[in-house]
């Protein structure tokens, strides 16, 4: 039976058992659909959607009125922001309630510094300013960085590190005169304080990214091809830009185990960049075209999307070698997602959980460890589908060992008496 009130040792084992951490759900925003060439209307509306990796359950949670398309969605603490079209939103992670709104033209990439939400902007016909710092409770303006800061032109990603941002900046919105520049603002002073050529291979970066302290940037140039440059922040200098594929569109590139996934548009396929070696690595043939895509590395697997732009979207769980693990419909053009990674280690949860799973990943054989309940237990193991594919049932002692040989890789859940479930993944 399970006790309701733990031991301080039993308290203290459980805690250390199941002190981990797991995606909660994946958020997926939906730009819709914007009659552009046609009749100026919404005809999809932006949506906020949720993706239980455990249950492999989706649903849209929220319809935003009135902007023409979504542009990022970031998850920090039990909060979710979201940067559309000419404002950005806050929302509670849990149950969506909206918690606050401002209006912001032209926002386009959102991160998140001690109590500062940054963003920055880019927008056809110029702005007077590209890069802004606010309250990140209350959305309130801070600063701005702009053309009479050092700041001339749009940017597009922003990332942290340290003390400091950097910021994608490429002129993106002016088409012909695109450049390729990673600038840098000092988050403790608010000042522009400097910017790396990426040369003439690494025009209009798009997606920045962090390994082992250094930047790697995504460019996709004029989109006749794209390109990969690394920065050493820490002199601010230009180490390589490195052509990767020819014939781009919309970035769609993220850092996984040391590697860069990205689209290789002449094959409509995903291909990797060895950040060790600095080449390109391989195509994973019969991987999908996808449109956005994120690392999970809890699970060790990538969400990717795919969308026509303007009547359907799918998300699909891909493991690291681009295979298809399951599909899921989702909104309209879902270009942007966000994990909700979260830690059991709480009282409430572990009485709730009462148990861990390790390794995890696993290969062959995981062990669960805890408060695992007495008596002859039913012990369920299901896919990402819901489906049971593993099924026992026996007398557990204070840890219990199950062979997972014959799973393929991807990302299950266990349960016992069909209690709360908990993650793992099959290697």
């Amino acid at each position: 039976m399970f006790r309701s009130l733990l031991s301080a040792g039993m308290l203290a084992l459980a805690l250390q058992g199941s002190a981990q951490s797991y995606v909660h759900q994946v958020v997926v925003l939906n730009e819709g659909y914007f009659d552009y060439f046609g009749t100026q209307e919404q005809v999809v509306p932006v949506t906020i959607g949720s993706y239980d990796p455990a249950t492999a359950a989706y649903q849209t949670v929220v319809t935003l009125t009135g902007p023409r398309f979504g542009s990022d969605v970031l998850v920090d603490g039990g909060d979710v922001f979201v940067a559309a079209d000419d404002r950005v939103l806050r929302f509670s992670a849990d149950g969506f309630a909206q918690l606050g709104e401002v209006a912001v033209s032209g926002v386009r990439k959102l991160a998140v510094w001690n109590d500062q939400l940054l963003l920055t902007r880019g927008e056809v016909g110029g702005l007077s300013h590209y890069f802004e710092a606010r309250d990140r409770n209350t959305l309130e303006l801070l600063y701005t960085i702009g053309p009479d800061e050092g700041l001339p032109y749009s940017a597009e990603d922003v990332v942290v590190l340290e003390d400091k941002a950097y910021l994608a900046v490429n002129n993106a919105f002016d088409w012909a005169n695109v450049i390729g520049r990673v600038g840098v603002v000092d988050l403790l002073s608010g000042i522009y304080t400097a910017e790396v050529d990426l040369g003439p291979d690494g025009t209009n970066p798009e997606k920045i990214m962090v390994k082992d302290g250094a930047l790697f940037v995504f460019n996709n140039k004029d989109f006749s091809g794209s390109s990969i440059s690394k920065v050493d922040p820490d002199g601010a200098v230009l180490a390589y830009t490195t052509n990767v594929a020819t014939n781009s569109g919309c970035a769609a590139s993220v850092m996984a185990d040391g590697r860069i996934y990205y689209m290789e548009y002449e094959q409509a396929e995903l291909a990797r960049f060895d950040v060790a070696s600095g080449q390109v690595l391989d195509t994973l043939v019969g991987s999908p075209d996808v449109y956005g895509l994120t690392h999970d590395p809890i699970n060790a697997v990538l969400y990717a999307t795919t969308t026509d732009f303007f009547s359907s979207g799918d998300l699909h769980v891909l493991n690291l070698e681009g295979q298809i693990l399951s599909t899921i419909a989702v909104g309209v053009a879902p270009g942007n997602l966000a994990l909700d990674i979260r830690s059991v280690t709480g009282v409430n949860e572990v009485a709730s959980n009462s148990f861990a799973v390790f390794p995890n990943p696993a290969n062959e054989r995981i062990t669960l460890r805890g408060q695992l309940p007495e008596g002859p237990v039913a012990i369920t193991v299901q896919d990402a589908l819901g489906r049971t594919v593993l099924a026992d049932t026996r007398a557990l002692g204070v840890q219990a060992d199950l062979d997972i040989t014959g799973l393929t890789s991807g990302f299950y859940t266990v349960r016992l008496n069909g209690g709360t479930a908990v993650r793992f993944t099959k290697q």
